[in-house]
């Protein structure tokens, strides 16, 4: 490995250990449960504990440790979605049982106990890491989900103007930005104007929406 990649791979790691992340330890008050609480506050964490594990999270929490329970169900609300934090499983058994609970749960890695300093903060690490390339994939996706809606739209309004006012396709898209120019909006919200003001004339007329959708 060249020193380069290596000295890369070091900044990365750094970079997320000096955001002083908030830490949620949900462990019973036991020498695990301290152990565990110790071993993160020597890493800088910012560590909280208590037990027994809450319905919601403290506030700005971006890693939770949380003791897994035999039989227990995964959390709903403020653990769940592309907005919450990693989490990180501590098992008893490192067993098909309790990995397939872990997973069910939505768990990004897990520690067994009795807790050893050993490979803690590699876990740390990369559930932090992973969790924030979910988060940069989701907003990807909704970006291009978005643009793809913008473009939907676009063309819509385009042919509302090309069948009112006879224009070509060109001459539609030039009037489109003159709106938003004129009126200091973007062209997707003219869009939908026209898309609206179109839907208007046809229920004015009689007739049925583009979409086939009958309003009520």
């Amino acid at each position: 490995m060249s020193a380069r990649t290596d000295r890369g791979q070091r900044s990365l790691t750094s970079s997320i250990l000096e955001r002083n992340a908030r830490v949620v330890v949900f462990h019973p008050d036991d020498d695990d449960g301290l152990t565990l609480t110790n071993h993160l506050r020597r890493m800088g964490f910012d560590v909280e504990r208590c037990w027994p594990p809450t319905d919601t999270l403290p506030e700005k929490t971006d890693l939770v440790f949380r003791a897994l329970l035999p039989e227990e169900r995964a959390p709903k609300g403020e653990w769940s979605g592309p907005d919450a934090p990693p989490v990180i499983c501590v098992v008893a058994y490192e067993n098909p049982t309790f990995i397939d609970q872990a997973i069910k749960m939505g768990s990004d890695g897990i520690v067994t106990t009795p807790i050893r300093a050993s490979g803690l903060l590699s876990t740390v690490v990369m559930a932090l890491y992973h969790s924030k390339r979910a988060r940069q994939h989701v907003q990807r996706i909704a970006k291009l989900e978005q643009k793809l809606l913008d473009s939907r739209h676009l063309q819509e309004a385009k042919n509302i103007l090309m069948t009112m006012h006879r224009v070509s396709e060109r001459e539609a898209y030039d009037m489109l930005r003159a709106q938003a120019m004129e009126k200091r909006v973007t062209i997707d919200d003219i869009c939908h104007s026209v898309i609206q003001a179109g839907e208007v004339l046809q229920i004015a007329r009689g007739m049925p929406p583009e979409d086939g959708r009958e309003k009520g």
